[in-house]
């Protein structure tokens, strides 16, 4: 009798072990689908020819600001729901419309990892497409956020995953601050008052650059302040080509200023242009001026794209800024 019941234990237990394990397999999530800056819309072709589908498009086709040329926010395609199939489930931005006069209350639901990780989804749920198009233009801000946050997150996680060991240390030693930079990230010069980093590509280059000036009251995180500062050290500091050349700020378009509060950080954010006085190269750049209180100062990360054969900038800005949302004082 003993030996049948420790037979039965036996496979009870191995049972168990393999119930355990599909378990865990099920509850697996495969890697998201789609290129950074993609995003797909679900949306039968009735519902996209309404105005309530074009508001939706042009919602997600609203243009990224601070860059040379025209690029949208994300890179767009549709799928009506007869194809969406199992890998489509699996895309990294996603925003799936239901439109039916079965449903009872209109919604907008926000999902992260729903099929797969790391993954963004909005839900639109409408009676009609009167309701479809109310909702979209309310939540419009809010679906980009949602979209340009997740973005940011994945880039942020891949630093993490990859860090220049060596020149994160630099930036600890120098600046007091911590950030994740990246393994394809070199040093390109360091000088009283300056790092330079940056990678060079086939398609061009990213530099990145931390410097910092005294804060010297409210005026010191002014558009105009900011900006003198910046040109008057990228003049000293980052050459150009040519003899004679040197990097500043292209003032003919404005650059776009924001506060905000980044880590429990004060912030000031500029998006704009770049050029290099008595040369023709130029690019986007995004700055995040970090007021450190503790030590009545201002460290700015800059960091700029030049890309001039492609005019696909908004996903290597979209990593500066990732990694400027790494940035943290020191305690």
């Amino acid at each position: 009798m003993s030996k049948y019941i420790k037979q039965y234990g036996l496979l009870l237990l191995v049972s168990l072990l393999l119930f355990s394990c599909k378990d865990k397999k099920s509850n697996a999530k495969p890697n998201v689908a789609g290129k950074a800056g993609e995003l797909l819309i679900v949306m039968d072709d009735k519902i996209k020819q309404s105005e309530a589908g074009k508001e939706l498009q042009r919602a997600v086709l609203e243009l990224y600001l601070g860059l040379p040329q025209e690029e949208p926010h994300f890179d767009m395609l549709i799928t009506p729901h007869r194809g969406f199939s199992s890998y489509f489930k699996t895309f990294r931005n996603l925003i799936v419309t239901d439109v039916s006069p079965n449903i009872k209350t209109d919604t907008i639901k926000y999902y992260r990892d729903y099929w797969a990780r790391p993954q963004s989804m909005v839900r639109i749920s409408a009676k009609d497409t009167v309701a479809m198009r109310q909702i979209v233009e309310r939540h419009t801000m809010k679906m980009l956020s949602f979209f340009n946050r997740a973005e940011r997150e994945r880039n942020i996680q891949y630093f993490k995953a990859t860090p220049n060991s060596e020149l994160i240390d630099t930036i600890k030693k120098v600046w007091n601050v911590k950030l994740n930079i990246p393994a394809n990230f070199k040093k390109r010069n360091t000088k009283p008052g300056i790092t330079w980093l940056g990678e060079d590509t086939e398609w061009g280059s990213q530099g990145f650059m931390v410097y910092e000036f005294p804060y010297i009251g409210e005026g010191t995180f002014s558009r105009e302040y900011l900006l003198n500062k910046r040109d008057s050290i990228l003049h000293k500091n980052i050459p150009g080509p040519s003899a004679g050349s040197y990097m500043t700020t292209e003032h003919k378009y404005p650059p776009v200023y924001k506060k905000t509060t980044i880590n429990d950080i004060p912030v000031v954010e500029l998006r704009g242009l770049w050029k290099v006085q008595n040369d023709m190269m130029g690019g986007a750049f995004i700055l995040h001026a970090h007021h450190d209180v503790a030590n009545n100062r201002v460290v700015v990360t800059d960091g700029f794209v030049y890309s001039p054969e492609k005019p696909d900038k908004r996903d290597k800005i979209r990593q500066l800024e990732a990694l400027m949302y790494t940035f943290n004082f020191l305690k």
